[in-house]
């Protein structure tokens, strides 16, 4: 990553201006790459915590309406995987409202900045003490978790801003989705004429019912969430049963993986290893970063 154009990201930052649009410019990019994503948000690292904490009862109305159509899909100690986590203020609220016990829950964001905020506030304001979070840093492109291994996948605004990369997100999701993936996104088709016009300036997600269809799953349900933010862009809970595999294993257990395969790792120190490919993985601050370009080749050490 070029530390100038994040000298000048950070300046236009906190200009106020657009950054994802500043460096769809500077990279020469029609659409939003996984690095411009990550630079964008990571700069914002700590403001959600600020928007939650600003006004609690909102941010409670909207988890809870989250809860109600994501408790219908759970089963006694399923397991979850919240994708774009962001700095865990949705889910540590979300969590609070469920009835079903989970599990373990997983959440894995692009920015470590905002993982590394969210943990903090996940543990000062998630009643559900019980549960075991297992936060790290990923690529939705890749997820370094092995396949048909969790019972439940969701995401809040998290495929949002990929635009044309949908069909790989999705992808990659039914990957590692066992039963059902509960997506709290954007309504393209459901949007006001204005709002489809931002949609497209911002670079977001469309037809996700039609994606879902190419790629083999089933989209349900949809239902445009009541409690939303901004009305130009309205949230859709869209209800999906992933296409089933020849090779599916039940009985899968979720457990990080080199990303995008099954190849398994294990904990030694402060990395993650691999034995099937040589490549170790760090971690800072017991959250794992578990992207393909940061990886490291250490056979010498198998």
């Amino acid at each position: 990553m070029n530390h100038l154009n994040l000298t000048k990201a950070r300046q236009i930052y906190s200009d106020g201006k657009n950054v994802t649009e500043f460096l769809r410019k500077e990279f020469q990019e029609k659409d939003n790459t996984s690095e411009i994503i990550e630079i964008a948000y990571d700069l914002q690292a700590g403001s959600y915590i600020d928007f939650a904490n600003a006004d609690r009862q909102r941010a409670n109305i909207y988890a809870n309406e989250l809860a109600g159509l994501l408790e219908p899909h759970l089963l006694n100690q399923s397991s979850l995987l919240d994708v774009g986590t962001g700095e865990l203020t949705t889910l540590s609220l979300l969590l609070n409202n469920l009835q079903t016990q989970m599990s373990q829950i997983f959440a894995f964001d692009i920015s470590w900045s905002r993982l590394y905020k969210g943990k903090d506030f996940f543990h000062k304001n998630c009643n559900s003490k019980s549960v075991i979070l297992n936060p790290f840093v990923a690529d939705i492109k890749q997820i370094p978790l092995c396949s048909k291994s969790v019972d439940i996948v969701t995401s809040s605004h998290a495929l949002e801003p990929n635009g044309r990369k949908l069909s790989i997100l999705l992808n990659e999701i039914f990957r590692v989705t066992k039963n059902k993936c509960i997506l709290f996104e954007p309504s393209y088709e459901l949007n006001s004429e204005e709002g489809k016009r931002r949609m497209e300036k911002l670079g977001y997600i469309k037809d996700i019912e039609g994606t879902v269809k190419s790629l083999g799953g089933r989209v349900l349900d949809v239902q445009l969430i009541k409690n939303v933010g901004n009305t130009l862009n309205p949230t859709a809970c869209f209800v999906i049963e992933p296409p089933k595999l020849v090779s599916e294993v039940d009985h899968n257990k979720p457990r990080f993986s080199v990303p995008g395969t099954d190849f398994l790792l294990n904990r030694e120190g402060q990395f993650l290893t691999s034995l099937d490919t040589g490549l170790l993985f760090p971690v800072l601050h017991d959250i794992p970063i578990l992207k393909s370009e940061v990886g490291i080749l250490g056979t010498a050490l198998f």
